[in-house]
C-alpha cells in the first residue's frame, strides 16, 4: 500500500502566516504527500500566497465563504482525493519535520486507524511552553476528556478508511469540528492512540490573532528555522520528559484550562454531546 498522504490545509485570511505553514508541510521528511490548500472565502492577498508555491504537490482550491469554519469545503476536497492517509495542517501552526514520518510509522507499524501527537505552544513572549494545556495529565478519565477538548486537527493523522465508519466532517457545526471528528473516531471501532511526543508547534489564535496585524515579522518565520534544527527539536522533546512537573507548571496548566473554558465553554455546552460525547454512528455530509 502506498504511503501517500493527502494534507488538508484550510485558510481564510492569514496571508502573513500561511507561507510558513505551507513550508513546514513541504519540508516533511515523509515526502509522499499532496497538500490541498482549501480557501474558504480567501481575500486576494491570501489567495496569492496560496498559489505562489511552484511545488507540484501543492493544489489551491478556492471556494466562496462557507458557513462557520467552512467544513463543507474540506469535505468536498476529501471526496475528490484518494490517498490512504489523511492529515490536517493549519495556516498558523508549524509541523516539526518528522510529523508525517512519525504518524505513518505508527499507523502502519501498529495497524492503527488514527494517531494523535502532542503539541507545544509558542507564547507571545517568544518562548515555547512544552506543558501547555493538559496533554500530560494523568488523572484517569478526566485526562482523556481534557485532551479530547484541546486536540486540534493539526495533531492527528488517520487512515482514509475511517470516513467509511464515522462519516466526514460535520459541516453543520460552526466551530470545534476538529474536536468533534476526533471524538467521533475515538468512540468508533477504529483503533486509535495518543503518542506523547511533540510534533507540532501551536500558535493559539486567542493569544496571537490580536498581535499579527501590528507585526512585520510573524513569529512563525524564526520558528520555521528552529524546528528544522535537530538539536532544538531534541531539547524541546526532552523538556516534556523531565519527570514530575513542578507546582508552577501545574498551576499554569490549570490557569490555561480555566482560561480556555471561560472563552469556549459556553459554545462547547451549546454543541454539547456532538463535540465531546458524539454518539451518532456517522455523519453523512453532502460533501459539497
Amino acid at each position: 500500500m502506498s504511503a501517500l498522504v493527502d494534507v488538508i490545509l484550510p485558510t481564510h485570511s492569514r496571508a502573513k502566516t500561511l507561507p510558513f505553514a505551507i513550508e513546514a508541510v513541504l519540508g516533511q521528511t515523509h515526502r509522499e504527500l499532496r497538500l490541498h490548500v482549501v480557501g474558504d472565502g480567501c481575500p486576494d492577498a491570501t489567495a496569492a500566497v496560496a498559489g505562489s508555491f511552484p511545488d507540484p504537490r501543492v493544489t489551491f482550491h478556492r471556494f466562496p465563504k462557507g458557513p462557520g469554519c467552512g467544513y463543507a469545503h474540506r469535505n468536498a476536497v476529501l471526496r475528490d482525493t484518494g490517498a490512504p492517509f489523511v492529515a490536517y495542517a493549519t495556516d498558523d501552526d508549524l509541523w516539526l519535520p518528522d510529523h508525517l514520518e512519525s504518524a505513518v510509522a505508527e499507523l502502519r507499524g501498529r495497524e492503527l486507524d488514527l494517531v494523535a501527537f502532542r503539541a507545544a505552544h509558542v507564547r507571545p513572549d517568544g518562548g515555547v511552553d512544552p506543558h501547555f494545556f493538559a496533554f500530560d495529565w494523568r488523572i484517569g478519565p478526566v485526562s482523556s476528556l481534557l485532551r479530547r477538548a484541546f486536540m486540534g486537527s493539526a495533531e492527528y493523522v488517520h487512515r482514509r478508511s475511517v470516513f467509511e465508519r464515522v462519516g466526514y466532517w460535520d459541516q453543520t457545526l460552526p466551530r470545534f469540528g476538529d474536536r468533534e471528528l476526533y471524538a467521533r473516531i475515538l468512540r468508533s471501532p477504529a483503533k486509535s492512540d495518543y503518542v506523547d511526543r511533540v510534533t507540532v508547534l501551536r500558535f493559539y489564535s486567542d493569544f496571537w490573532d490580536p498581535r499579527y496585524d501590528e507585526m512585520t515579522r510573524p513569529p512563525q518565520e524564526p520558528y520555521l528555522t528552529r524546528v528544522r534544527d535537530e538539536a532544538w527539536r531534541t531539547a524541546l522533546r526532552r523538556a516534556t520528559r523531565t519527570g514530575r512537573r513542578d507546582a508552577g507548571t501545574r498551576l499554569r496548566q490549570a490557569a490555561d484550562c480555566l482560561r480556555f473554558g471561560a472563552r469556549s465553554a459556553p459554545e462547547l455546552l451549546r454543541l454539547g454531546r456532538r463535540v465531546l460525547w458524539p454518539r451518532a454512528p456517522a455523519f453523512e455530509g453532502n460533501g459539497r
